[in-house]
Parts: C-alpha cells; sequence; structure tokens
C-alpha cells in the first residue's frame, strides 16, 4: 500500500493500520508512517513497539523509517514507572548511533533523512554537536544530489523526506551549541521547507517556537511575537503534540513575561513548560528563563537552587562556569549578582574571558560596588561590540547613566538613560529593576520619564536596594600568587617557578593580603574562597 493512496482520514485507514502490524507488513508501515508522521506512532504507538521489539535488530536497523516511527512512539508516552519503554529509548539511541556510521548505503530519501535525524539525536545525546551538524549537512546535500522528485524546499505532495525535519535538527544542534545566528538559518529554512497540513507542517511549527524563543532570548519582542503568531499560521497542531514539538514557544512566551514583570503570566508559562529535569534539548533554555524569573521577582537564592538541579540533573557536576552553554552562564552570573556575590561575579567574569554575555553583569556589579570607573570602561567596550543584544544594550546604558550621573555629568547622564528608556518601554523591563531605585527615579524626574512606563509601578514604595558585595580584583601576577600560596608553596618556590625575585613575590603577597583585609596566609586563602577568587581545584589543595 503506498502512501498516496491513503485518505487524510486517519480513522478510515486504521483497518489498513492494524492489517500491517499484525501482519507484520514492514513496507506498508513505513509508507504509513511517512504519510501520518506523528498520527501513527500516537495511535498505534504500543502496538508498534511491541513489534519492534519482536523483530530481529538486523531487520531494524536497515529500516530507519520504521525505527523513527519507533523513536517517536516512545517520545509520545510517558516512560515513567515504565522499564521497557526506558529500555526501548537508550537501544534507540544506541541505533541512531550506529546509523551515524551506515549513512552511505541508504539510497532512497526516506531513509536518509530518517537515519540522519536518528543518527544526529545520538550525537546530541552525548554533546557532539559538532558531529551532529556534520551529519545534517551531509544528508541534506545528498538528497540535493540524489532526490529525483526535485531539490528543496519540497513541494506540496512531498511526503518521504519530512520536508524541514533535517533542517529543523540542524537549528536545535546550533542552538544547543550556543551559535543562535547558525540556528536561526537553519531554522528559517526548515520554516520554509515545510509542507501543509494535516501531516507535514509540525516541523515548520517546531522552527517558528524555536525561532520565537531565540528572538525573545536576545530581547526581541515584536520579532519572538511575529514567530509566535507564525504557528498559529502554519496550521494546528494536536494538543497532545503541543508540548513535544512546540516547548519553545512556551519558554519564549516566559521569557517575554519577565521581561515585562509580569509575573502571573511568566509563572502561568513556566508552569506550562514542566521541570528542567523532565525537557530534553531545550533545558537549558528553560533553566535560564527559571533563573530569570527568580531575579527577577525576587526569588534569587531558591533560584540558585533550581538551577543546580538542573544542571545535576543533565550530567553537570556543577553549576555553569567557563565552557557552560551562554543562556546558562549568564543566569548563573545573574542569580549570584541578585544574591549580593558581586566578587564572584567578576571572578567568573575573568574565567570565561572573552565571554561577551557576562559583560553586562560584570560591569553593573561593579556599578554596586561603586567602581563607577571600572564599570564604565566595561559597558563602554561592551556597547562597541556587534554581538550586543537589546537586553545587554539597556543594562550598559543605564551602567553608563548611573555612572554619569554620580559623576555629575547630567547632558551624558541623560542622553543613556533615554535610550535605555526608549527600548524599555518596548517590553524590556526587567533590567530596569536590577539598579539603585532612587538613581534610576532621579534619572527618570532628569528625562521627563514616567516610571511607570518603565514597570516601576509596583516598587515606587519598595526599599529593596540592589546591592553587589565586595569586589576584590588581582592582577594576573597577584592571581598567580595566590594560587601558589593555596598549593602551600613558599614565596622562594613561587618566584622560581614564575622566574621572578623573591622580593617581588613577597611584594604581591603583601598586595594581596592588603586587597582581602587579610594578614595571614590562613585568613587571606579563607576570603579568598568567600570571594570566589580560588577555582574549586585549588580550593580543595589549600
Amino acid at each position: 500500500m503506498g502512501c498516496t493512496e491513503l485518505s487524510d482520514d486517519v480513522d478510515l485507514a486504521v483497518p489498513a493500520v492494524l492489517n500491517a502490524l499484525s501482519a507484520g507488513d514492514l513496507d506498508a508501515l513505513e509508507d504509513l508512517a511517512d504519510h501520518w508522521w506523528f498520527e501513527l506512532p500516537a495511535r498505534f504507538g504500543r502496538e508498534l513497539l511491541d513489534l519492534l521489539e519482536r523483530l530481529p535488530a538486523t531487520v531494524v536497523g536497515r529500516r530507519p523509517r520504521l525505527l523513527m516511527a519507533g523513536v517517536l512512539a516512545y517520545q509520545l508516552a510517558d516512560p515513567r514507572g515504565d522499564a521497557q519503554l526506558r529500555s526501548a529509548m537508550r537501544l534507540f539511541e544506541l541505533h541512531g548511533a550506529r546509523l551515524s556510521k551506515r549513512l552511505r548505503s541508504f539510497t532512497r530519501p526516506g531513509d536518509a533523512v530518517a537515519a540522519g535525524v536518528l543518527a544526529m539525536h545520538a550525537a546530541r545525546a552525548r554533546g557532539l554537536y559538532r558531529t551532529a551538524e556534520g551529519i545534517g549537512a551531509w544528508v541534506e546535500e545528498h538528497l540535493l544530489q540524489t532526490d529525483d522528485t526535485g531539490a528543496l524546499p519540497w513541494g506540496v505532495d512531498r511526503r518521504v523526506g519530512r520536508p524541514g525535519v533535517i533542517a529543523l535538527n540542524r537549528g536545535v544542534t546550533a542552538m544547543l551549541a550556543g551559535e543562535p545566528a547558525t540556528a536561526v538559518r537553519h531554522l528559517r529554512r526548515a520554516y520554509e521547507q515545510a509542507g501543509p497540513p494535516p501531516f507535514q507542517h509540525f516541523a515548520g511549527a517546531s522552527a517558528c517556537a524555536n525561532l520565537a524563543l531565540l528572538a525573545a532570548v536576545r530581547g526581541h519582542h515584536a520579532l519572538a511575537e511575529t514567530w509566535l503568531e507564525r504557528i498559529r499560521e502554519c496550521g494546528p497542531v494536536p494538543a497532545w503534540l503541543e508540548h513535544h514539538l512546540l516547548l519553545g514557544a512556551v519558554v519564549a512566551r516566559a521569557v517575554l513575561a519577565i521581561d515585562r514583570r509580569d509575573v502571573r503570566a511568566a509563572a502561568q508559562a513556566l508552569a506550562e513548560a514542566g521541570t528542567t529535569e523532565e525537557q530534553g534539548d531545550l533545558w537549558p533554555y528553560l533553566a535560564a528563563a527559571r533563573a530569570a524569573y527568580a531575579v527577577a521577582f525576587g526569588e534569587s537564592a531558591r533560584g540558585l537552587l533550581g538551577l543546580d538541579a538542573a544542571c545535576f540533573a543533565h550530567g553537570m557536576a556543577a553549576r555553569p562556569g567557563p565552557g557552560a552553554h551562554p543562556v546558562l552562564l549568564r543566569a548563573h552570573a545573574e542569580l549570584l549578582a541578585a544574591t549580593g556575590e558581586g566578587n564572584r561575579v567578576v571572578a567568573l567574569g575573568e574565567a570565561a574571558a572573552g565571554s561577551e554575555v557576562l559583560w553586562p553583569p560584570v560591569a553593573r556589579v561593579r556599578l554596586l560596588a561603586g567602581d563607577d570607573e571600572g564599570a564604565s570602561a566595561l559597558a563602554g567596550r561592551a556597547l562597541r561590540d556587534a554581538a550586543v543584544t537589546p537586553r545587554d544594550t539597556v543594562e550598559l546604558q543605564l551602567v553608563l547613566a548611573l555612572a554619569q550621573l554620580r559623576a555629575s555629568r547630567l547632558d551624558d547622564a541623560r542622553a543613556r538613560f533615554a535610550q535605555a528608556a526608549e527600548l524599555g518601554r518596548q517590553g524590556l523591563l526587567a533590567p530596569f529593576a536590577l539598579f539603585p531605585r532612587e538613581e534610576v527615579l532621579e534619572l527618570c524626574h532628569e528625562t521627563g520619564t514616567d516610571p511607570r512606563d518603565l514597570g516601576m509601578r509596583h516598587t515606587l514604595d519598595d526599599t529593596s536596594h540592589p546591592v553587589s558585595g565586595p569586589i576584590v580584583v588581582l592582577t594576573r601576577r597577584e592571581r598567580a600568587v595566590l594560587a601558589g600560596l593555596a598549593a602551600g608553596a613558599s614565596p622562594v618556590r613561587i618566584a622560581a617557578e614564575h622566574g621572578v625575585s623573591v622580593n617581588t613575590v613577597r611584594t604581591q603577597v603583601r598586595k594581596v593580603y592588603r586587597k582581602l583585609d587579610a594578614s595571614s596566609r590562613t585568613s587571606a586563602l579563607a576570603r579568598a574562597g568567600q570571594l570566589g577568587l580560588l577555582s574549586p581545584d585549588t580550593s580543595r589543595s589549600a
């Protein structure tokens, strides 16, 4: 039975599905899976999984389209408490890893697409994003060279190729690799390639959801709303599919609500998204959104615990540090800043040197600690960077505005604040609550800005005051001396290791003690540990 012979009314073809399942007609099942996409595994998931369990692994491995239907059947089922389904998913991941080594053996377009998707999932599950991207690029190039039904994008009648699925997976891979610009290119292609409802539009709808998320994270509210609207234009997505396909849209709505300081809408969206421990690919973005909620609405201590739980649930032994996904790294820094751990924010920024995502929180905590010149220098440099986001721009302009206000340079302060306020009126209100209320209100008065336009209607009588905690900045040589002291080395040994005189080391030691307000090695190391100036490994060896 070919897919072109099937009716779009699923109920009319139920007997054909049951017959194929009972007879073990794998060719018919593959055609049905190509035509129905999610509908087949959703309606007949348990029967399909039972059939796959009875088949020899070698047979399943040669039929990636059937295997993909099995993966979808697993994903659409509730795996909690069902060891059989969990075992099945591990088996599917193993098949995906194996398929990555024999992609060239699949000549039919549908098989190449299914094998490629499974192989990409398996690579992503192991954090091998470059491998996953390489697989996706090869499959799309292979289809362009071998598919006799026409070049991409697929037409309305195209079914076997799963329109947009490979581009969607390449986009998700780039999102997880921390490459948003690349992700946008792939996701836009997935949206353009996706076919019409009822069974070929799912890749397009999911791509729109992820594009909305990426836009919201950067602070492009109007663009995010546009992509959210396009989800509806793609065609209806059944309720039982929404959480699997449109999680990006739910997280995007949470981010937009947090930016608007709409606590009710934000809480509702985060509740709909579920816990970070349960989610798959998009968990870093959900974890970052939950952290942003905690910062915006005064739950930063709980937010740190939540971030730690999310990272631990996904195999990270510690909270995000250098090398972590950018949204997780930024979330950690924002939570530390909100709990008054300004020096830890600065230390995290130094450890992740070159990561522009930390420039705004580092500049802000320097300003809150009274280091106006250091804050201004960093904010000015950050604003000159082409990668700065609209959300970051608000924060950096506020840093400069408050620094100029404190220096009595009112014209510059007004100009900076006016630029921040203009972006704030577009929905980016959350950053204004991160700065001292009295100074923000003074700048509102100086520029004729209504504080209520900046989301301050609920904080006009609030006595809370953002703090940074002490900021201790050590030079490169001072950090090296501190590390030597923590390792138990004497000044003589430290001098020998770094090729300087003992007197130079002793001078550096005195400077370190003075900055840490300490009088001995023990008190200096204790203070340095409190301020986050020692790495965990160094602290343990001390």
